[in-house]
């Protein structure tokens, strides 16, 4: 399990530091899932969360999970992850895949009621600062989105070199 103790521990002993700033719901109104609310909670020296209510009104046996990353140079341009996995298969069988799994941990930390407690995956040794999006979207088995919303992080380094030396 991991608590907010423990993410800012592994966060302090890793040469950089995330901060989600915000997230924004993308897509609205979604054909099939009916989307009440999407907040963005920002809390005093705790990480960002996000408050969503959604009503997906089938059941669901196959949901599609597509992650991207972006870096922003002038604008949001697309960076390294780029990732699509089923998401009832994942929770079954919990591959080993670094970045589905450090995206895991990111909800988890954020929007747990979204996902079940799981030992924390792996994180990269370095990342250049700067800021970054992350589009994560669900759809259903017939490629209908159900659910898309976009996370604002920005990387800090700690100490003076640059961190574009270590990546």
């Amino acid at each position: 399990m991991i608590n907010r103790t423990n993410f800012l521990r592994l966060n302090n002993t890793k040469q950089y530091t995330f901060r989600i700033t915000k997230y924004v719901c993308t897509g609205a109104p979604y054909k099939r899932s009916n989307l009440h609310y999407c907040k963005t909670i920002l809390r005093r020296n705790q990480p960002t969360m996000i408050n969503v209510s959604l009503t997906v009104p089938e059941e669901v046996y196959i949901g599609w999970v597509v992650v991207k990353l972006y870096y922003k140079f002038a604008t949001y341009q697309p960076f390294l992850i780029d990732a699509v996995f089923e998401a009832c298969e994942y929770l079954k069988n919990r591959p080993i895949n670094p970045v589905v799994t450090y995206v895991k941990d990111i909800m988890q930390e954020t929007a747990p009621s979204l996902m079940s407690l799981c030992p924390h995956g792996h994180t990269p040794r370095s990342v250049p600062a700067g800021e970054y999006r992350l589009d994560i979207t669900f759809s259903l088995h017939d490629n209908v989105t159900a659910f898309a919303f976009e996370t604002y992080i920005i990387a800090r380094r700690k100490g003076i070199i640059g961190s574009m030396i270590e990546w």
